[in-house]
């Protein structure tokens, strides 16, 4: 019988010549796992069109739901490099797609997902739907004011990037959650569970507005730190969503969204509450982020809240040949403070040794009295993320999967606080 082979992460698959007519790359699903973590692990996007992509072409019965250790077809498509160019193998007009595409391609390779170079093997493994996202645009508006209907905000729904309560999730059986803020590609938030409803989070990235923080001029590209505290805490924020938290995002620009380049362009149209404009004195600027946080706060207590957290996310600097390990600080009155800061460096302790061994991690904890950490109300996590002056901690922040780990490594610290 004639064979072809596609690739599993960890070694290579002989499947029967049937299902060369699909001709997709395919992966076996680890514990765990839901569609969206799989399509992350495969470095796809897991918008709608990924989503329903992978649901038909695997002709899922119940359409949200996979089982841990089998195998299913991934909406990658293996096709035939011509030796002359991408374009051309895949049919693809576009110079910038056909770019992504390539980088996808390497990118997989390095992390071991594919063992040979698509110029090597003749092998390109294309993601069509991602790049064929015409109707998400109309689906999403069409679904737009029922959703609308279910956000729970205290100003403008699109701006405050909450989602639905769990009760009225549970009533209207909603899974997928439009949030603008997110940026194209990352709007639709796939809901997995409601592990985490009725918990209220406040997620503040660093400076913003005037102040971009600390800066890298000297970077192969002008590294500002607040885009990338910004890109951080979204991809927080969003994993926190999908599990049924309720979301404040601080700091918020309306045009930005999660970003997969390296090196996120300096801006300064950053807004507190995506509303109001973000002055240059600091401590002004801190007091009213401080003003908001704590407003709300009392806000969700008096209706019975009883877990709200926030989280601050920085990016610290110093002199270029100082390595700086993830760190963080906490309120020494506040115990839950401690604990989650505590908690968080458990986790980066325990996946540095997992993921870099025999390196040793380094990053610490430590109460700090300044102004933020002093006087929000909520239960504070104070995160520095890197030194941005280090072409070693650098790398942590321009990869876009890193810098989604660090937002993942974040969520299972805080959700270990909120369990423990």
């Amino acid at each position: 019988m004639l064979r072809y082979f596609v690739y599993i992460t960890g070694f290579l698959l002989m499947l029967p010549s049937a299902l060369s007519a699909s001709n997709h790359a395919v992966a076996r699903v680890k514990k765990g796992e839901n569609i969206e973590k799989l399509l992350k692990r495969h470095l796809l996007t897991p918008h709608l069109c990924n989503i329903d992509a992978f649901r038909n072409i695997n002709k899922l019965k119940n359409p949200n739901k996979i089982s841990a250790g089998k195998v299913y077809k991934l909406p990658l498509q293996i096709v035939e490099y011509n030796g002359k160019n991408i374009r051309t193998s895949a049919g693809i007009n576009d110079l910038s797609i056909a770019k992504k595409i390539e980088k996808l391609n390497t990118d997989l390779l390095k992390m071991g997902i594919r063992d040979k170079n698509y110029k090597e093997n003749g092998k390109l493994w294309v993601p069509y739907a991602e790049y064929n996202c015409e109707k998400e645009k109309e689906i999403v508006e069409s679904d737009r004011s029922t959703i609308n209907d279910l956000i729970v905000a205290d100003k403008k729904p699109e701006s405050n990037a909450i989602i639905p309560t769990a009760t009225e999730m549970k009533r209207t059986g909603l899974k997928e959650i439009y949030v603008p803020l997110m940026g194209k590609g990352y709007n639709i938030v796939h809901v997995e569970d409601l592990t985490l409803s009725g918990q209220v989070y406040y997620i503040i990235s660093g400076h913003g507005g005037p102040d971009p923080g600390a800066v890298c001029s000297d970077c192969p590209s002008k590294m500002c730190e607040d885009e990338y505290a910004y890109d951080v805490a979204l991809r927080l924020a969003r994993d926190l969503m999908q599990h049924g938290a309720t979301v404040h995002m601080i700091v918020q620009d309306k045009n930005d969204g999660i970003r997969d380049e390296q090196y996120l362009i300096c801006d300064n149209d950053e807004k507190l509450m995506g509303e109001d404009l973000i002055p240059l004195n600091q401590k002004r600027r801190l007091k009213d982020r401080i003003d908001e946080v704590n407003h709300l706060y009392k806000k969700y207590r008096k209706k019975g809240v009883k877990v709200q957290k926030a989280i601050e996310i920085h990016v610290d600097s110093r002199s270029k040949g100082t390595r700086q390990d993830v760190f963080f600080y906490y309120n020494k009155n506040n115990p839950g403070s401690k604990k989650m800061a505590e908690n968080t460096q458990d986790v980066f302790s325990s996946k540095y040794d997992q993921h870099q061994k025999d390196r040793g991690y380094k990053g610490f904890v430590e109460d700090r009295g300044i102004y933020m950490v002093r006087n929000l109300k909520p239960d504070l996590l104070f995160v520095e993320l890197a030194n941005i002056r280090n072409t070693s901690d650098q790398k942590r922040l321009i990869i876009n999967t890193n810098r989604q780990a660090l937002a993942n490594w974040l969520f299972e610290g805080i959700r270990k606080s909120v369990n423990d």
